[in-house]
């Protein structure tokens, strides 16, 4: 079985999957080693076989770079395209979200926008915890896998 194969195998175990900025961020950059990832992702999306969300703040996060380099029409599909995914709702960032967000900071410490995302995966019951990259495996009962764990490497079968 394939890297991408056993992804999607472990993807379509989960109910709602919570997508990290960084997710789309390799997407929307074209990442030649997480496309494979990605474009299962949205797939499955499409077809209504996954159930996704993300925080606002991804917004936000995506956006951000494109703004201080001047490049609008960029910022622009950029938004576009998180808002024209099928299967994706995008969570907002309310006084529910900011309190959970801080309990979340205050137990495993960490960088603000992933206690915002992990707080917005939360707070709408995600199962899975989707990230490029990340050290940690539950939080709160809920899972968390990194992207990296399934790339394929240079002459694996």
């Amino acid at each position: 079985m394939s890297e991408r194969e056993r992804f999607e195998t472990l993807i379509l175990q989960h109910g709602l999957v919570h997508l990290d900025a960084g997710v789309l961020a390799l997407h929307t950059a074209g990442a030649r080693a997480a496309l494979p990832l990605t474009r299962t992702l949205l797939r499955l999306m499409e077809a209504g076989e996954l159930k996704a969300q993300t925080s606002a703040l991804t917004l936000y996060q995506l956006l951000m770079e494109s703004y201080r380099r001047g490049e609008e029409t960029t910022a622009d599909r950029i938004e576009q395209l998180i808002g024209s995914l099928p299967g994706l709702r995008v969570i907002p960032l309310d006084g529910r979200v900011a309190r959970q967000a801080a309990q979340v900071r205050a137990r495993i410490g960490g960088r603000l926008e992933r206690s915002i995302q992990l707080a917005s995966a939360l707070s709408e019951g995600a199962d899975l915890f989707l990230t490029p990259h990340s050290s940690l495996k539950r939080v709160a009962g809920m899972g968390i896998e990194s992207l990296d764990t399934f790339v394929e490497q240079p002459g694996s079968d």
